[in-house]
C-alpha cells in the first residue's frame, strides 16, 4: 500500500483542536476498531494506530505499508528517549507498550489486506514482526486474609458512600470480578440459581458468559446498597457527587481505580489495583484447596495457563513438598 494516504496532511479543527483524519484512514480504522469487542481495546488500538499514522506523518524515506516500514516503526519506539549521565538509555516507551501499539498495526495490516489495499503476502510479513522481549514484568500484588480485613473494615457503612464502596470492595475481592465487568454489573444479576446466590449471566470479557456465587455477606452488602438507595434496574453501582447526589449511569472504569487505590494506600499498598484484587481472590482460594480449574471458571479464564499466571509461584517451598520422598531404609 502507497503510504501516499497515510501522508494526506491531517486537518485540524482550530475550535475544539480534534484532528480530522483522511477518509482512507478514518475507513481503515474504523474496520480496526469493528474487528474488536472491548472498548478498552479499541480505545487502546485507536491511540496506538493515531501514533503510527503521526509516525508515517514525520517520515519522509517511508513510502509503503510495509514490513520493513514496520520494522523501523518498532526500532523508532524502542530507541526512543532520553540518554543519562552514565549512558544508560530512559526509555519512553516500556516494552508493554511498544507490544501493544504493535499488535496494534499488525490489525492494521490485517484491515488493509481485507480492504485490498495490501496484499495477503505483505500483510502475512506485517502481522510476523515479533513484539519486544520484556526483561522483567510486574508481578502484581497481592494481600493476605488479615491484611483484606482491615481493608474491607475502613468503609463507614453508615453513610451511602460507605455502603457502595463496602459492596464494590466485598464483590471485587470475593469473586474476582474485571473492573469493567463491576462497573457493567446490572441489578437483574444479583438473584439466586439452583439455591445459591450469585451474579448470573455476566458477559465477561470476548462477550463470554459466566454465573458467579456470592457468599451471603457479599449479597447482603449489595443489598443494603440496594435498599439505601432504591436502585432497582440498571446498573448496580453509581457514581456519588460531593454533595451526595447519586448518579444515574454507569461508573466509569477509571473510578474503580480510584476508590480501591482510597483503602489499600491505608495497608501501604500503593499502586495496588483492580487486578491486583482479582489476583487476590484468586490466590486466597487457591490457598483454600479450591481447584485450578475452579479458579478459572470463576475469573472467565480462556486458559488454565491463564490462571497459573495470576497464581503465581506456589508455596511448594515453605510446605516442603519433597518431604513425602522418604529416606530409604537401612539394611544389615
Amino acid at each position: 500500500m502507497e503510504l501516499a494516504l497515510l501522508h494526506s496532511a491531517p486537518v485540524s479543527d482550530s475550535q475544539d483542536g480534534e484532528v480530522e483524519l483522511p477518509a482512507p484512514i478514518l475507513r481503515l480504522l474504523e474496520g480496526v476498531e469493528r474487528s474488536l469487542e472491548s472498548p478498552n481495546s479499541r480505545r487502546a488500538y485507536r491511540t496506538s494506530l493515531l501514533h503510527f499514522f503521526g509516525w508515517c506523518w514525520a517520515q519522509s524515506n517511508v513510502t509503503t505499508f510495509s514490513r520493513m516500514a514496520v520494522l523501523q516503526y518498532k526500532d523508532s519506539l524502542v530507541a526512543a528517549g532520553e540518554v543519562l549521565e552514565d549512558g544508560r538509555l530512559e526509555r519512553r516507551y516500556a516494552p508493554a507498550t511498544v507490544n501493544q501499539r504493535l499488535a496494534a498495526v499488525r490489525a492494521l495490516a490485517q484491515e488493509a489486506a481485507d480492504q485490498g489495499l495490501i496484499s495477503p503476502t505483505e500483510a502475512a510479513g506485517i502481522r510476523r514482526v515479533r513484539g519486544e522481549k520484556s526483561q522483567s514484568s510486574r508481578i502484581g500484588m497481592w494481600v493476605g486474609k488479615a491484611e483484606l480485613d482491615r481493608i474491607l473494615r475502613i468503609p463507614d457503612r453508615n453513610t451511602l458512600r460507605g455502603k457502595r464502596d463496602f459492596a464494590m470492595l466485598a464483590v471485587l475481592f470475593s469473586t474476582g470480578l474485571r473492573r469493567s465487568e463491576l462497573v457493567g454489573l446490572p441489578v437483574a444479576a444479583l438473584r439466586q440459581q439452583d439455591g445459591q446466590w450469585g451474579l448470573i449471566d455476566l458477559v465477561g470479557k470476548g462477550g463470554k458468559l459466566r454465573s458467579v456465587p456470592l457468599p451471603l455477606w457479599v449479597k447482603d452488602a449489595i443489598y443494603d446498597w440496594l435498599g439505601a438507595t432504591r436502585i432497582v434496574q440498571g446498573s448496580m453501582f453509581r457514581s456519588i457527587s460531593r454533595h451526595g447526589r447519586l448518579g444515574k449511569v454507569q461508573m466509569s472504569d477509571e473510578s474503580v481505580k480510584l476508590i480501591l487505590s482510597h483503602y489499600t494506600v491505608s495497608e501501604n499498598l500503593g499502586g495496588f489495583r483492580p487486578h491486583d484484587a482479582r489476583r487476590t481472590c484468586a490466590r486466597l482460594l487457591r490457598a483454600s484447596d479450591a481447584a485450578l480449574e475452579d479458579i478459572k471458571e470463576l475469573l472467565g479464564h480462556s486458559s488454565i495457563q491463564t490462571t497459573e499466571r495470576y497464581l503465581g509461584k506456589t508455596d511448594a517451598f515453605k510446605r516442603a513438598i519433597t518431604n513425602a520422598i522418604a529416606e530409604p531404609s537401612h539394611t544389615v
